[in-house]
C-alpha cells in the first residue's frame, strides 16, 4: 500500500451530505481545524425524495446556505397530498410545521449538496473529494487513523482527535471497525429498496408533492429545478424481485396501479438512470463502541422517508453534535460522545417510535387506505398526526 501523506486535523468528518456539511460548517466556525473526505466527486447525484422540509428553512439559514440554496431555483412546496391505491387523499399544508417560514422546497441533492459543501469550504474546513476511506486503524477503544484512497489509487493518513462517520446507511466507518475488531456482523436480511429518477412532463401542479401508496410500498413526486420532477419509491424487495428487479416494469406493473400516480408518471420522460440502493432496516442504528468515533446522520438513525422529515434528523445530529463539543471540549471525547447520545436520544426517540407504528400503515394499501378515509376531513386530527414525526416545538 503506498501511502503518499498524512492529514492531522482535529475533527475528520467521513460523508460530505446535510448531515456531514452541516457539523462541517458549524466546527469550522468554531475554529476547529476540519476535515470532511467522500468519495464521490460534487455536484453528483444522491438517492433522496429531495423534500426540505419547512423546519430546515432557519437551519441552513443559520448555516449560511439558505440563500445560494434558494438560487438553485427548486419548487416552494405549499402542500403535501397523500393518495391510497383506490383514490382516496388527505393534504397535509407545509404552514403546519413552517413556523412562519415559506414552506417547503423541492430542491435536488446535486444542487443542494454543491451548496453545502462549498458552504463548508468557505468556512475553513477542508474538503477532500474522491477520497475513499478504505482503511481504520484502532488504538485501544479509540480510533487513531483513517486510511482513504484517492481518485489515483494513493493512500492518504486521516489522523485525528475525533471521527465522525456522516455516510448514511452504509455506515462506512462502522463497519470498517467490525471488520478490524473481528466481529461477525449478522447478514442483514433486505426488506425494501428505494429507487429514484428524475423526470419531465409530469401531470402535476407546481407547489405539491403528491404520495402514492401501493403494493408493498409508496412513492413520492414533486418538482425540483429546471423544470424537472424527482419520483423517489421505497418497495418491499419481494416485490422487487417478482418485476425482475426493474424499475421500469415496478412502474408499470405496481406503482401504476395507482391512479394519480399513473395520471402523474404515464406521459412523462425520465431523464436519468435510475438509482437504487437496499434498506435493511428503519431507526437507530448500532453504535460502534468506540470512544472518538461518532455517527450523525442516517448513519445514527434513519428516519421512514414517508415522513419527509430526513434532512431535518441529519441537520439536527450535526448541530447536537457541534453543541456537545463545544461543551465537552476536544479532549474528552468520551464526554462528547455520550452528551451527543443523550441528548440525540432524547431529541429523536418518540419520533422513531412513532415511525414504528405508522410504517405497517404505510406498507399497507388497505391499512393506509383506512386511515386517509377516517382523518380526510379533520384538519386537527390531520395536524396532530404529522406532527408526531416531528420535534417538540418550543412554546
Amino acid at each position: 500500500m503506498m501511502t503518499s501523506k498524512t492529514v492531522k486535523s482535529d475533527v475528520l468528518i467521513v460523508g460530505a451530505g446535510v448531515a456531514g456539511c452541516g457539523l462541517a460548517i458549524r466546527l469550522a466556525r468554531a475554529g476547529l481545524d476540519t476535515a470532511v473526505i467522500d468519495k464521490d466527486k460534487f455536484p453528483r447525484h444522491k438517492l433522496c425524495g429531495e423534500f426540505v422540509s419547512p423546519e430546515c428553512i432557519a437551519e441552513l439559514e443559520s448555516l449560511g446556505v439558505m440563500e445560494s440554496i434558494e438560487a438553485i431555483g427548486g419548487d416552494r412546496i405549499r402542500e403535501t397530498v397523500f393518495h391510497s391505491l383506490r383514490g382516496r387523499s388527505v393534504t397535509v399544508p407545509s404552514d403546519y410545521f413552517s413556523n412562519g417560514s415559506q414552506g417547503a422546497i423541492g430542491v435536488s441533492r446535486s444542487g443542494m449538496d454543491h451548496q453545502l459543501i462549498k458552504g463548508a469550504s468557505n468556512a475553513g474546513a477542508e474538503i477532500f473529494e474522491e477520497m475513499r476511506a478504505s482503511d481504520i486503524e484502532l488504538d485501544g477503544s479509540n480510533v487513531k487513523r483513517v486510511i482513504a484512497k484517492d481518485a489515483i489509487g494513493d493512500h492518504i493518513r486521516f489522523e485525528s482527535q475525533l471521527f465522525v462517520d456522516a455516510t448514511g446507511r452504509s455506515r462506512v466507518l462502522g463497519n470498517l471497525v467490525d471488520r478490524k475488531n473481528e466481529k461477525q456482523r449478522k447478514r442483514q436480511q433486505i426488506g425494501h429498496v428505494a429507487f429514484k429518477a428524475h423526470f419531465r412532463d409530469v401531470v402535476l401542479q407546481k407547489g405539491v408533492c403528491e404520495i402514492y401508496f401501493f403494493e408493498g410500498g409508496y412513492g413520492g413526486l414533486s418538482f425540483v429545478e429546471d423544470g424537472a420532477a424527482n419520483h423517489c419509491f421505497l418497495i418491499d424487495a419481494g416485490v422487487v424481485r417478482n418485476n425482475g428487479g426493474d424499475p421500469d416494469l415496478l412502474l408499470k406493473n405496481v406503482i401504476f396501479e395507482n391512479r394519480k400516480a399513473k395520471e402523474a408518471l404515464i406521459s412523462a420522460d425520465r431523464t436519468m438512470e435510475w438509482m437504487a440502493v437496499a434498506i435493511p432496516g428503519f431507526g437507530k442504528q448500532r453504535t460502534s463502541g468506540i470512544d472518538n468515533l461518532i455517527a450523525v446522520g442516517d448513519s445514527r438513525a434513519f428516519i421512514d422517508p414517508f415522513t419527509g422529515s430526513g434532512m431535518l434528523m441529519a441537520l439536527e445530529s450535526g448541530q447536537l453534535l457541534a453543541s456537545a463539543v463545544e461543551r465537552g471540549g476536544l479532549h474528552h471525547v468520551r464526554e462528547i460522545r455520550d452528551l451527543y447520545s443523550s441528548e440525540h436520544s432524547k431529541a429523536t426517540r418518540k419520533r422513531l417510535l412513532t415511525c414504528r407504528v405508522m410504517r405497517r400503515l404505510a406498507f399497507s394499501p388497505t391499512l393506509s387506505e383506512a386511515v386517509i378515509a377516517s382523518i380526510g376531513s379533520s384538519r386537527t386530527l390531520v395536524e396532530r398526526i404529522a406532527s408526531l414525526t416531528r420535534p417538540v416545538r418550543s412554546h
